[in-house]
């Protein structure tokens, strides 16, 4: 009995082992937008970075999937959860649920890896609009209620920041399904709609193509958009910031979810992304896992989603 007790405990080390080894095959990290946004280029900074520093013993491949957020997020709600598959998002999970319920995705879907820092907004128009301000925007907005076009992705963050203007001014835009950043960029300039929002890091790779900032949602002004009023100095009385999330299919194995947010937490301390985020990117490097993730988004669902029903009822 002895030498077989041993020989089960020798046979069992190994399947120990092999469950531990996270991870043992290439990892792919969904990014819900085309290439060039935000959680683009951050999901890429932290990949960089962790190939960079050894910190992961198999690749990160970075998926775009374009179109309506909740593509490639249905993607990875369906996905294995084996610990290969991960999704990159940020509030538009939360809104997204309340201000369209028929896309079938929530944050409760899924298993909260991390928070990865975040970043602010610009209210943007092309150099050649007739609004020199954000307040001739918002008057012309509700002179003729409902024809202004605004670029959004119904239910991310550009749709909730321009609820957040809406409910602030008494303004109502016409909102208009386009996409992510660099799907609303080109159709701004392409004159498909008169106004969207980008976050500052897109904003600095666009405003060259024939962009102004009308307005900086972040708390202070940025050293390099010195120029650009922030909503609060306007009287709107809100800022308005995003956090980076990452998220697993449910019931993916805690060693996953623990070696993936172990991973980012040492790339986020990383000098040299620092330097891209802060001084480059103007964006933030905050960093959650674990209780205090889940504890965030449960406390910004609460904060968001009387937010969004307005952007529902059309209010």
């Amino acid at each position: 009995m002895k030498r077989f007790l041993l020989t089960l405990a020798a046979c069992a080390i190994p399947a120990i082992a092999a469950a531990q080894a996270w991870p043992d095959k290439p990892l792919k990290v969904v990014v819900p937008f085309g290439p060039g946004g935000s959680s683009d280029l951050m999901a890429r900074l932290l990949q960089k970075t962790i190939e960079d520093e050894k910190l992961l013993p198999q690749p990160m491949a970075i998926v775009n999937v374009k179109g309506h957020f909740s593509i490639g997020s249905q993607q990875v709600k369906n996905a294995a959860p084996d610990g290969t598959n991960f999704l990159v998002l940020h509030l538009a999970l939360l809104s997204g649920e309340v201000v369209d319920p028929s896309k079938g995705v929530s944050y409760r879907d899924y298993e909260p890896v991390a928070m990865t820092g975040g970043f602010c907004l610009h209210h943007i128009v092309r150099d050649d609009a007739p609004y020199k301000t954000l307040d001739d925007l918002v008057k012309a907005a509700k002179a003729k209620p409902k024809s202004i076009l605004f670029g959004v992705n119904i239910g991310a963050l550009n749709h909730l920041g321009g609820g957040f203007l809406e409910q602030a001014t008494g303004a109502q835009f016409r909102f208009v399904q386009i996409g992510g950043g660099s799907a609303n960029y080109a159709a701004l300039k392409g004159s498909q709609t008169q106004t969207t929002m980008l976050s500052s890091s897109e904003y600095s790779n666009y405003k060259s193509g024939g962009m102004r900032s009308l307005a900086f949602t972040g708390p202070a002004r940025l050293d390099s958009e010195p120029n650009v009023p922030t909503t609060k100095e306007l009287g709107l009385g809100y800022e308005f910031c995003i956090n980076n999330y990452w998220f697993a299919p449910k019931g993916t194995p805690k060693a996953a979810i623990d070696g993936m947010a172990n991973a980012l937490e040492k790339a986020m301390k990383s000098p040299a992304l620092r330097k891209v985020q802060i001084e480059e990117r103007a964006s933030t490097v905050e960093f959650l896992k674990g209780d205090a993730f889940k504890k965030n988004l449960d406390d910004t669902f609460k904060a968001v989603e009387p937010i969004a029903k307005t952007l529902v009822s059309g209010k």
